[in-house]
């Protein structure tokens, strides 16, 4: 009631400006009180009589935190009219402007980082929160909402992002990944969320709705600070809150065993959107038994194994026999449009009715659901021995060595295709000079061009049950797990089939990864083997099967000695390149920011 009073008020230019002018010393006034509590406070013994953050910051941060809620929410998102400069001005600078309270924010930070170093040589956790860090939650709280966007006139461009641009060069990417603060979000913000990020998604664990509140929700736009299993409960919560006032009847499918593509094909594809979004019931013709969830879940099963099959002429396999592409040449199936828009539509409803799949894509088709930019080296994905001669060619002078024009060749159906990589690029030559633009087209033709007509379509049917907005906090990593699950990993079997180049079993840096891997959830240890070898998929016969670009390929760590680097992968190879680290909790945390933070370590093979 008295914030709506205040909003009533405050629709007077004058009234507003006077309610937050009072507002606004109210909030310095208890952010000084808190700052003051927390120099006294002493991380090394923090329930320690008079060093309890209890006891030094009283009701200071909560009462600061209530201020700064009801100031979030009266903030004109543009001056009313009639107020006069000086007052517009104070309004344009935002809260971020109006509440400086740098003192109380570095303190924060130095408290936070002090709780986390008391953790030194244990292995991280995030599943675990003390005291001290829960009772600061009102004041991170508070500093997400100061420093988090108001509106687009306060918060112009502040940062300039590190992904790198399509423009940049090709050694770094052919597009920007996403990785950095977006566009209005000030520098300290992304920082401290960044730097901090395991503290925040303990919050969010313990209290789900978090990111929907208020100092919370702009980290769901910077979704690489997020971890995967707060983005899982936060896209399904949303997912029920988009489609809560629609009633969905129940889908009924009788299909033959041995042609459920073809029949699901028929009777899903009569269908619209919104009827998909209804529980499916299946009968299998000639079968007994009643659909209480058992036979839906055969039912994805079967038809993803199907949907894959090579027969089918739809997707064909990666070099690691175990990942899925479009196939350039669908174009044998007359329908082949309509059969993609249905495998769209299927792996769309199975994430609507949180159903698993067995079906392993490539990361470029991946990020092509995702709407996320791709990169040449995505390339490696699908044939890692082409990746690797692309490699060599922009590490190296092709000056007298190569005679290669903008062109590729490709068979289909027992016909070799000339196609240009831009106008007459057949009679263009690869140089030196060009070379870069080479390796960005080649990797488009692959990737995009070649299956243009293929990937729209399946995005077509993906897309009308899984909204892009939504879907696209996803890394591409992730969306595999979302799809396929989390595999079922025997560390064992994994240590039993790993070879060692530059260590052997007794080496320290060994025994520390060990260490650490034992201590992994299965959710991480998913991400280490997407980490090593490209996909979270383990073959049926363990990790002894493994293959590689040359054929059965193990496990295998080599040492590298630049100990400044995080850990790097060559997924053809499936090798981790493992630098010397001098600790074990510099290895801790150096390989687990390789595998949960973006997976950015993946170099040449």
């Amino acid at each position: 009631r008295a914030i709506n009073l205040l909003r009533s008020l405050s629709i007077d230019g004058a009234n507003l400006m006077a309610c937050t002018s009072h507002l606004v010393l109210e909030a310095e006034a208890s952010a000084q009180k808190a700052a003051a509590g927390l120099k006294q406070f002493s991380p090394s013994s923090p329930s320690q009589g008079d060093s309890s953050p209890d006891l030094l910051l009283g009701e200071h941060d909560v009462r600061f935190l209530k201020i700064l809620k009801i100031l979030k929410s009266m903030w004109p998102t543009q001056a009313p009219e009639g107020m006069d400069e000086s007052d517009s001005t104070f309004f344009s600078t935002g809260m971020v402007g109006a509440i400086k309270q740098d003192e109380l924010w570095e303190l924060l930070g130095q408290v936070l980082q002090a709780c986390k170093s008391q953790k030194e040589g244990a292995v991280p956790t995030i599943t675990s929160m003390s005291p001290v860090v829960s009772r600061l939650q009102p004041l991170v709280e508070a500093f997400l909402i100061v420093k988090a966007p108001s509106n687009k006139d306060a918060f112009a461009v502040s940062t300039t992002p590190t992904a790198t641009s399509p423009g940049a060069k090709v050694e770094k990417s052919l597009a920007a990944d996403g990785a950095a603060p977006a566009v209005g979000v000030s520098t300290s913000f992304f920082a401290f969320s960044e730097q901090h990020r395991d503290v925040l998604n303990m919050y969010i664990r313990q209290d789900k709705s978090l990111l929907g509140s208020m100092a919370f929700s702009p980290l769901v736009s910077m979704h690489k600070l997020l971890d995967f299993d707060n983005k899982k409960h936060y896209f399904r919560s949303e997912l029920k809150k988009r489609n809560a006032h629609q009633r969905h009847g129940t889908i009924r499918l009788n299909v033959r065993r041995d042609f459920v593509f073809e029949d699901s094909f028929h009777q899903i594809m009569l269908r619209k959107s919104d009827e998909l979004k209804g529980r499916l019931s299946v009968v299998f013709s000639g079968e007994e038994g009643i659909d209480a969830g058992g036979l839906t879940r055969e039912w994805y099963l079967t038809l993803s194994k199907q949907m894959l099959n090579p027969d089918k002429a739809l997707f064909i396999h990666a070099a690691n026999g175990l990942n899925y592409q479009p196939n350039p040449a669908s174009t044998i199936q007359p329908d082949h449009l309509k059969y993609f828009k249905f495998a769209g539509l299927v792996v769309g409803k199975a994430l609507w009715d949180e159903q698993l799949l067995d079906a392993h894509f490539t990361l470029s088709m991946y990020k092509h659901m995702l709407n996320q930019p791709i990169e040449y080296k995505d390339v490696e994905s699908i044939d890692p021995e082409y990746y690797r001669n692309l490699g060599w060619m922009l590490e190296n002078d092709i000056t007298d060595i190569l005679e290669e024009t903008f062109s590729v060749v490709r068979e289909q159906f027992g016909v070799m295709l000339t196609i240009d990589l831009k106008p007459d690029g057949r009679n263009i030559l690869v140089t030196n000079e060009n070379k870069h633009e080479y390796v960005n087209l080649v990797a488009e033709q692959v990737m995009t061009k070649g299956i243009k007509e293929q990937v729209e379509a399946f995005k077509d049917g993906f897309h009308q049950m899984m909204p892009p907005d939504l879907i696209s906090i996803f890394t591409s990593s992730e969306l595999e797990l979302l799809m396929c699950g989390l595999p079922s990993i025997d560390v064992d079997d994994l240590k039993a089939n790993t070879e060692y180049t530059g260590y052997n079993r007794e080496s320290k840096q060994i025994q520390w990864f060990w260490k650490l891997v034992m201590a992994l959830n299965q959710e991480d240890l998913a991400r280490l083997v997407q980490f090593v070898t490209g996909t979270s998929q383990v073959p049926m016969e363990g990790f002894k099967a493994l293959k590689g670009m040359n054929g059965p390929q193990k496990f295998n760590i080599h040492r590298c000695g630049d100990a400044s680097r995080l850990p790097s992968s060559h997924t053809c190879f499936n090798q981790l390149d493992l630098p010397e680290y001098s600790s074990e909790d510099m290895l801790n945390q150096r390989l687990l920011s390789a595998i949960r933070e973006g997976f950015e370590g993946f170099g040449f093979s």
